[in-house]
């Protein structure tokens, strides 16, 4: 069955194996970030509704939990094309599936909407919640995330502390740097001292790994990225690469379609994801690896990225 708002289960390199929930249509999101893989932001909004129906996503939960003889999933995960949170049926969601399934929930958050009790509230049967942090200041939080004109650095940090007094479960802070951008001292410092009160469960360091929606954003070498860490300190971890071997989503028939047919001619991601029936996000992962293996690039053809294979030998 071709599901619509659920995907995978996909390799994450901070989840393992994880089932995606896509509760956002393509690209409505409160930041427009410079390093996001997904595409440029077409909707930058904080305003919350029902995007998109939730008991079409619910319904699709159920059915594919019911046909499912795979792996083992690790989280059913609240990611996707856009911010998760602006989806106003997000509590009503994680509830209902928390009725279907013992598998543990996990919402993927870029921490603008935190601030609002509603939405900590609606999130608060989570297993799990990644917020994202990429800057300690609007000056920076501006350069890297481009965020709605409504949003406020004040606001995010107040949020994800707010979160931690209210919420029993475990969050992780995710810190994503990019090379010209948001690679400063002066940011990793004040990122250190504000993480040091947000009582993150786990802080997490990353950079560019997959094909951005702008060129520009380029990523850190491990060197920079040790010199990050060595900063920002407060117990924080570099995110180590997908694994082939050691992620049991890894899904060979996939990653070798994608060879075979960018062989025959260079193709977009929606190329791909029409032509495969899987979500641009499961794509994107194994893009990822192969691009940093060099057996894939990016060309740019009539103001749309295309992804080209290249030949090792």
């Amino acid at each position: 069955m071709k599901y619509k708002h659920v995907y995978g289960p996909v390799p994450s390199r901070r989840l393992g194996v994880s089932l995606g929930i896509d509760p956002i249509p393509l690209k409505v999101c409160s930041f427009n970030c410079v390093y996001c893989e997904v595409a440029k932001t077409t909707l930058l909004t904080t305003k919350r509704k029902e995007y998109v129906p939730a008991d079409e996503i619910l319904s699709e939960v159920k059915n594919f939990l019911s046909d499912y003889n795979g792996p083992s999933i690790d989280y059913i995960t609240f990611s996707g094309s856009g911010e998760p949170t602006l989806n106003s049926k997000i509590g009503y969601m994680i509830k209902e599936i928390k009725k279907m399934t013992d598998i543990p929930v996990a919402v993927l958050t870029n921490s603008t909407l935190l601030y609002r009790t509603d939405v900590r509230e609606e999130i608060e049967n989570a297993d799990l919640i990644k917020c994202t942090l990429d800057a300690a200041d609007n000056k920076y939080l501006k350069r890297v995330n481009q965020p709605a004109d409504d949003v406020d650095i004040k606001n995010i940090i107040n949020g994800i502390k707010a979160l931690r007094k209210e919420y029993k479960g475990k969050i992780y802070i995710e810190v994503m740097i990019v090379k010209g951008v948001n690679d400063t001292d002066d940011n990793y410092a004040e990122l250190r001292k504000v993480l040091k009160d947000l009582g993150a469960d786990r802080i997490q360091i990353n950079t560019v790994v997959r094909p951005p929606a702008f060129g520009f954003a380029k990523p850190l070498s491990d060197e920079e990225l040790r010199h990050a860490l060595e900063i920002i300190n407060n117990g924080a971890e570099i995110i180590k690469p997908f694994n082939r071997k050691t992620n049991k989503a890894y899904r060979k028939d996939l990653e070798q379609s994608i060879i075979n047919s960018i062989k025959i001619r260079p193709q977009t991601i929606d190329d791909m994801e029409e032509s495969f029936g899987v979500h641009r996000d499961e794509i994107l992962k194994y893009l990822e690896l192969l691009e940093k293996e060099g057996k894939v690039i990016e060309i740019l053809l009539r103001g749309k990225k295309f992804y080209k294979y290249k030949a090792t030998d």
